[in-house]
């Protein structure tokens, strides 16, 4: 719109000029045409640069195959252009060679998990047998502390106490027939008893001699030969019995941890099979492609045997090469390129005014995000440009990616300020100078100026609003009509 008004400005003013000149003419038949002046008025002055651009999305989403290797052959493809909607299927790839490895893998789970049931059947009943044969081992132990403790204070002492009783009474029945015997031959001479019961006494302590040592003998057997014997063969049998507790708790232990082993190893090849699977669902997903926003679809060249070309139903491509793009038209840019010498005149931040050739009624806002570090040259220019990229402040639904566009970057900009057409000042050495007319008469009066574009320059000083300025330098004397008054 500020361009709308400057060129409205300009055919005024211009048109002011035309009459004037026309005016004089007519009333000087000799042909001294008057020079034309133009009024000083209030307005505002901008400096502005402006460039061509082209429309285009902020984001664009692309869209390629997922698919490992170039095993993704299109079945199915939207045309380009086409519009999309979100989560629409853009393209389909075959999903025959998928479905096959799903049902392998599949299969490959199901024995997996049966591995896996065995492999813990097969712990739970070895662990049972270690864990049987530990308490069998322990109960003989028990057993065994029995018999040593029965040994000890039972048995093998009443055995050794019995031969002692024994002994003790040969020995004792020993002593009173040597008594009797002592007896009996005292009573032999004194005529009381025969020789022969004497000599049946004598043959009797005989025997009971004979019993005694044989009890003695038998009395020392049992506590030098048989107890410490059978004693050590209870404390054997007690080491052996603990023993073999050791050796069933350190195979209960390695059952454990082998089948435990055999276990984690069956379940780490279920897992593997499981994500095995689950890749292949992932390839198998992967055979659709969905647009993730709403927007036109760009078809992308994809590189082939004999070329590049647009993708068709029976390509097969390679995972990650681009095979459409989605515009978000949500949020567009516009980028265009200054020449190097206004490159200094621009910065990150700048606003612009934007309007698009495709509709002159349309006006945008935009502000430079970016500016580019590398300057590239434009055919048949003798100029070198780097590119700017500006961030529109709104969209609107009739833009489309690649639209030209003019962008007018507004470098400052002077308000209500006494402004005077360019051509109407003038330079005198290092001064600036505007001729006003009074009447008939023209002043040189010098002027301060501020900002300048093509067309005006803001008048600081010097000159007021509503005064007549020549748009020529005076010569000589001529005659002057004068210009109608500005309108309130």
């Amino acid at each position: 719109m500020r361009s709308a008004r400057l060129t409205a400005t300009l055919f005024g003013v211009g048109a002011l000029g035309l009459l004037a000149i026309m005016s004089a003419w007519d009333e000087n038949p000799r042909g001294q045409a008057a020079p034309p002046t133009v009024r000083a008025l209030r307005g505002d002055v901008a400096v502005s640069i402006v460039e061509p651009g082209a429309l285009h999305a902020a984001r664009s989403i692309t869209l390629a195959s997922e698919i490992r290797s170039n095993r993704a052959k299109i079945v199915s493809l939207q045309p380009d252009g086409s519009w999309v909607e979100p989560d629409d299927v853009v393209l389909r790839f075959d999903p025959t060679p998928f479905e096959e490895e799903r049902l392998k893998a599949l299969g490959e789970v199901r024995d997996a998990e049966a591995a896996t049931v065995r492999a813990e059947q097969e712990r739970k009943l070895q662990i049972a047998k270690s864990e049987e044969a530990l308490e069998s081992a322990r109960h003989a132990v028990r057993l065994a502390e029995l018999n040593l403790e029965s040994f000890e204070k039972g048995t093998g002492a009443l055995n050794v106490r019995e031969a002692e009783v024994r002994a003790a009474d040969v020995n004792a029945e020993l002593r009173r027939a040597r008594d009797d015997l002592a007896d009996m031959e005292r009573m032999l001479r004194e005529g009381f008893v025969s020789a022969e019961e004497v000599d049946r006494q004598r043959g009797r302590i005989e025997n009971l001699g004979r019993q005694n040592g044989l009890q003695g003998d038998r009395l020392r057997t049992a506590r030098e030969i048989h107890y410490p014997r059978d004693l050590e063969r209870s404390r054997n049998q007690l080491e052996e019995a603990e023993d073999s507790v050791a050796r069933a708790e350190g195979v209960l232990y390695y059952t454990r941890e082998y089948y435990r082993a055999v276990r984690e190893s069956a379940a780490r090849k279920e897992e593997s099979t499981r994500e095995a699977l689950r890749q292949v669902d992932e390839q198998l997903a992967k055979t659709e492609i969905r647009s993730p926003i709403a927007g036109f679809l760009i078809l992308q060249d994809i590189p082939l045997e004999n070329g590049k070309r647009r993708p068709q139903v029976g390509d097969s491509v390679w995972s990650g090469v681009p095979i459409a793009t989605v515009p978000d038209l949500s949020q567009m840019q516009v980028t265009a390129f200054v020449r190097e010498v206004d490159l200094h005149r621009v910065r990150v931040g700048l606003p612009a005014n934007v309007s698009i050739e495709a509709y002159p009624d349309l006006r945008l806002e935009g502000r430079i995000g970016h500016i580019g570090s590398l300057a590239e040259d434009i055919a048949d220019s003798p100029w070198k440009f780097f590119p700017v990229t500006l961030t529109l402040a709104k969209s609107d639904d009739r833009l489309r990616p690649g639209m030209s566009a003019r962008v007018e970057f507004e470098l400052s900009r002077a308000t209500d300020v006494v402004r005077a057409p360019s051509d109407a000042v003038f330079r005198r050495g290092d001064r600036r100078v505007v001729y006003v007319r009074h009447g008939s008469s023209v002043a040189e009066h010098e002027v301060i100026v501020g900002l300048a574009n093509e067309t005006h320059v803001e008048i600081r000083a010097g000159l007021s609003a509503g005064e007549e300025l020549l748009l020529e330098a005076p010569t000589g004397s001529v005659p002057f009509e004068p210009l109608p008054e500005p309108r309130a």
